[in-house]
């Protein structure tokens, strides 16, 4: 059935199953309890989720460390999380919704819609400027290689280029306001040609507004956060539940964790308090959620769009999401190129396990994952049908996934690993 003939589900995490008939072993599986606490006591993270799904039923969850250090209280397993760029696989589902009511298709122009894009150039390293090549098309702004440039942190392509970006206060005013100034500012590559992570869902969260017409916060829980049961996922949080948020936590000279200054949740939108829904509703990193809501947004992917007997999206739609949609020359890219990975819609790809920079390992063919750059991570591996979410609240946590440093152990590799390891009966 789809959403309209059927009423949402009540929200309560996926069926339980024990870990041997989902294949793992569960002595093994049970060291994920060991290696989390120990990252914990270590002081190295303040508090860890983590639920492992195979065949739709939930095989093993867990809550580590605290919600709270200076009160050591222990991590509630209802915790908010902000989840940063895991916004970004939600935000793709949105574009998917509407591709199937046959509003895009990946070779219309960006210029049908964004039309205030119709003079971009891009600014070559002598810092003049010329004409785009080719149009800038949807397939492009949904693979984020539509050229617009972010910021050095994430692997410069013209430091003149990004100057500009970060000097054009893109974030002070309206959403229209954000495309508008995004119109003024040169491309620092030809569309299709390079991968550049930053902006691009930002473009994306404009279409999905001026083709239904409605607020993104509406869309997104009218369309996906009702229907999936996901009450706890948007970009603010009621008053009454903000005890439930999980502070930011960061290491500081010394690898001693402290209180995070700024807990808004995403430094774009810095200073607003955490929970209260920020002025800039952020396509590109703003939402609030659980692990268990976003195992339900994973697990449906899985289930190839459909949970609980909702329809959410066609099989068709989640294999297209979840294709490498980057050119043969057009390496996945942060601070240096991925071997062995590809880039669908707002997620990475695995297209070669044993290569795969940063998710080597047991991963099967096809996963696709993401995570945010407060820690949290997630990805759905449909050769063993199996999904993990993660959740912890720290200052470049996430920082691991895309090859940047560090100063201690990455909680999703660790995760990765374990959980492969105890899966020993994979054809179960």
């Amino acid at each position: 059935m789809c959403p309209a003939t059927l009423a949402s589900p009540s929200g309560t995490p996926l069926p339980v199953s024990s870990p041997a008939s989902a294949g793992f072993c569960s002595r093994r599986l049970d060291r994920l309890d060991a290696a989390m606490q120990a990252e914990v006591d270590a002081g190295h993270y303040a508090g860890i989720s983590v639920a492992v799904a195979r065949h739709g039923k939930l095989a093993k969850s867990g809550c580590y460390g605290y919600q709270t250090l200076e009160q050591r209280q222990p991590l509630r397993e209802d915790a908010i999380y902000r989840i940063a760029s895991m916004t970004k696989p939600i935000i793709a589902v949105a574009m998917l919704l509407l591709y199937e009511e046959g509003h895009w298709q990946l070779d219309d122009p960006v210029t049908r819609f964004i039309p205030e894009f119709a003079d971009l150039q891009v600014m070559q390293q002598d810092g003049t400027r010329v004409p785009l090549q080719r149009p800038m098309r949807i397939r492009h702004i949904m693979s984020t290689t539509a050229g617009f440039a972010f910021g050095p942190l994430l692997g410069s392509v013209n430091p003149a280029v990004d100057a500009l970006y970060a000097n054009a206060d893109l974030w002070s005013g309206t959403h229209e306001d954000f495309i508008a100034k995004l119109a003024r500012l040169p491309l620092e590559a030809q569309p299709g040609t390079h991968f550049r992570y930053g902006l691009q869902q930002e473009v994306q969260g404009a279409i999905i507004r001026r083709l239904s017409g409605q607020p993104l916060d509406q869309f997104l829980e009218e369309r996906i956060f009702s229907p999936l049961g996901m009450r706890d996922t948007g970009f603010g949080v009621p008053a009454d539940q903000r005890d439930r948020i999980a502070p930011r936590y960061a290491l500081d000279e010394q690898l001693k964790l402290v209180l995070a200054e700024d807990q808004s949740p995403f430094p774009a939108v810095a200073g607003t308090p955490a929970g209260v829904t920020p002025r800039f509703l952020l396509s590109i990193a703003g939402l609030y959620s659980t692990t268990h809501d976003y195992l339900r947004f994973a697990q449906m992917l899985a289930n190839g769009g459909v949970l609980d007997g909702v329809a959410l999206l066609s099989p068709s739609s989640v294999a297209l999401m979840s294709s490498n949609l980057l050119a043969e020359n057009v390496p996945m890219h942060f601070l240096e190129s991925f071997d062995g990975i590809g880039y669908g819609m707002n997620v990475g790809i695995v297209l070669d396990p044993a290569r795969a920079s940063f998710n080597g390992g047991g991963m099967g063919k096809g996963t696709f994952y993401w995570g945010g750059v407060h820690g949290t991570w997630f990805w759905v591996d449909p050769v063993n049908d199996l999904v993990v979410v993660g959740m912890i609240q720290q200052v470049d946590g996430g920082n691991p996934m895309t090859g940047r440093p560090y100063p201690v152990p990455d909680i999703r590799g660790i995760c990765r690993s374990i959980v492969y390891g105890a899966l020993i009966n994979p054809a179960l």
